[in-house]
């Protein structure tokens, strides 16, 4: 009885998925084989319907483009009154990852999925961008390294009326947080060279001081301040922007971790176990990073 019952359930799947794809052999004979090997469910799989999901998507995306635009634009950093924010582009990007529809999907997927790319925040897909430039299919190749362009050209041009406003102005701690995160950007792009990276990093560093001035109680313009001078050997400034996370900040271990950090790189292991010990003593509810270091330190790490 059972077996009947599995083949008649064959021959309406083929008959259905027949219809469905009766222009495609291949994709007919995929979808059978997986709802022959995994009846019912396998129907439930994303495979089924990655097509629709993928129209739908695009659609969303096609509606949403006005506002998405990209991130780094200077009307989304300065033109609104707000927060300086970037779009939650995952939640418009395929289910499937980048990187693997670059390398795996058929021309026609992975076309669509550089132009839905091109839709969203690209700057976060950078390195993605980067691979897809080098890919075989020329169309693809294209797409990315128009992306690319597109970053740069937004890039270079929010970097430059940021950086006018900046001179006119470097008290205003919403346009300090808008030069910092740009230059951050630009910097961490790959587009400049040794020279001119060195100029902004030193140009962020000093931004960042400006707004902890404004803006004292910015707890991530400390710790990228404190990073970005320990990478230029500002040690004794990298120490002193630590101190005045810890001041300001005396219930943040991160702000403890920070100061650790750079005693490390010191290699003052007296100092270290100094602030060791204070992040110890003090009431702060750590978590598990904290947790972790504190152990490693305390058994002589």
């Amino acid at each position: 009885m059972l077996d009947l019952i599995f083949i008649a359930y064959l021959l309406l799947c083929g008959l259905l998925l027949g219809i469905r794809h009766k222009k495609d052999k291949r994709e007919w004979l995929l979808r059978f084989i997986l709802a022959a090997a995994l009846p019912v469910i396998g129907f439930l799989l994303p495979l089924f319907w990655r097509k629709r999901w993928h129209e739908q998507n695009a659609s969303l995306a096609t509606a949403r483009i006005a506002d998405l635009d990209v991130a780094i634009s200077i009307d989304d950093l300065i033109g609104h009154a707000g927060v300086y924010r970037k779009p939650e582009t995952e939640k418009e990007m395929n289910v499937v990852p980048l990187e693997e529809a670059l390398l795996v999907n058929d021309l026609s997927n992975r076309r669509r999925t550089m132009i839905d790319l091109l839709k969203q925040d690209s700057l976060e897909y950078l390195e993605v961008l980067r691979l897809a430039v080098s890919n075989e299919d020329t169309e693809t190749s294209h797409y990315a390294v128009s992306a690319i362009m597109e970053i740069k050209r937004k890039l270079t041009l929010s970097l430059q009326e940021l950086a006018v406003k900046y001179e006119d102005n470097k008290h205003d701690a919403y346009l300090l947080a808008s030069y910092a995160d740009v230059l951050k950007s630009y910097m961490r792009s790959g587009f400049l060279d040794d020279r001119t990276m060195l100029k902004h990093k030193h140009t962020y560093t000093e931004v960042l001081g400006n707004l902890i001035e404004a803006d004292p109680d910015s707890a991530d313009a400390y710790t990228n301040k404190l990073e970005m001078e320990l990478d230029l050997g500002e040690y004794a400034a990298a120490e002193q922007t630590a101190k005045q996370f810890i001041s300001r900040f005396p219930r943040s271990e991160d702000a403890y971790l920070s100061l650790m950090n750079v005693y490390f790189t010191l290699r003052s292991i007296d100092q270290l176990k100094q602030t060791l010990e204070q992040l110890k003593q003090s009431s702060i509810r750590l978590s598990s990073k904290a947790i972790t270091a504190v152990r490693f330190w305390s058994e002589g790490g």
